[in-house]
């Protein structure tokens, strides 16, 4: 560890998938030592899959920020492997889900939302003989995880557009069970993020997009979905510079999607090549400041609060959660 670093024990309960929430427990208050030295590299935690695919470029050939201090990233494979390392101070920012990010600042844990990047990532998936949302009425969709986030926003869609009580959602598999059966035949609906969505789409003629969640999320709410943040200590003095050599990763991306996509393969982080161009224009990638994902956050937040309070860690963030 470097010197200066914060040490804070932790006790971490599971977390159920990349878009999942978690209960943060156990968590002391950080030392409120100094930032490092410039010369210090600023350090990001990435998670693998397609929050990973937004960094690629970064990836590709590391950044240096105008401060002069090296851009280093670091892929984990799930969050239960990387809050840890954030929670401790041995990384000074993370990609993680928003509504993680509300948890660890009401446990105290002094990160920032620096930017809202991926804006949603869900789809519900399912036979061709299924249009839309309301054609589930009285059959069932399932979910891969009771309580998840992606449980909750289905339950919100579902409760708005008048179909709770007539949509049974069935759990008991996880997203990659789920996209196994769909592609077997065996379930006919089943909400799932991406990459998942587009294998089954890829390998299954016998499946189609039920439902954009993101655009439904729109239309209910009138705003886009915050799925996925860049969270920094503000100590670490490099939010707006991460996120303006995110901004420019993004651009790139977006605009050499196949290039990028063999980056994607060559990095080793369970997607080839071939399932990540089709899975980009899916990943609603956008880099947004924190300060102004603000109310989109909010909202958010505020109908996690309602389905289930621990899922935000009990209580709307305060404005200084969201960083200039």
């Amino acid at each position: 560890m470097r010197s200066g670093e914060r040490r804070i024990p932790v006790l971490i309960l599971v977390i159920v998938g990349l878009v999942s929430f978690c209960e943060v427990a156990g968590a002391e208050l950080p030392s409120g030592e100094p930032a490092e030295a410039e010369s210090e590299p600023v350090r990001i935690g990435v998670l693998r899959g397609p929050t990973a695919v937004a960094f690629a470029p970064l990836l590709q050939e590391p950044a240096t920020l105008p401060d002069g201090r090296p851009l280093e990233l670091e892929i984990f494979p799930t969050p239960q492997v990387l809050l840890p390392r954030l929670i401790s101070g041995e990384l000074d920012g993370a990609t993680i889900p928003s509504n993680v990010a509300a948890q660890l600042w009401n446990r105290g844990i002094p990160i920032q939302i620096s930017a809202t990047f991926l804006w949603g990532v869900l789809y519900v998936i399912g036979s061709t003989d299924i249009d839309t949302l309301g054609d589930l009425a009285g059959g069932s969709v399932h979910s891969p995880g009771r309580g998840a986030t992606p449980d909750i926003v289905l339950r919100y869609l579902l409760d708005g557009s008048g179909l709770g009580e007539s949509v049974e959602v069935v759990y008991g598999f996880d997203q990659v069970e789920l996209a196994q059966l769909l592609i077997a035949g065996r379930i006919s609906a089943a909400i799932l993020p991406e990459p998942f969505a587009t294998r089954v789409l890829m390998d299954s003629e016998a499946n189609h997009v039920i439902a954009d969640v993101q655009a439904e999320w729109r239309r209910s709410t009138g705003s886009s979905l915050p799925q996925t943040v860049l969270a920094m200590y503000e100590s670490a003095g490099a939010a707006t510079e991460v996120r303006m050599a995110l901004a420019e990763s993004v651009a790139g991306v977006l605009a050499d999607p196949a290039h990028y996509a063999g980056v994607v393969e060559d990095l080793d982080i369970g997607l080839d090549a071939a399932t990540t161009v089709e899975a980009i224009p899916r990943l609603n990638m956008g880099v947004v400041p924190g300060v102004d994902s603000q109310l989109a956050l909010e909202g958010y937040f505020g109908i996690l609060l309602q389905f289930d309070p621990a899922a935000i860690g009990g209580e709307l963030p305060s404005e200084s959660f969201y960083a200039y």
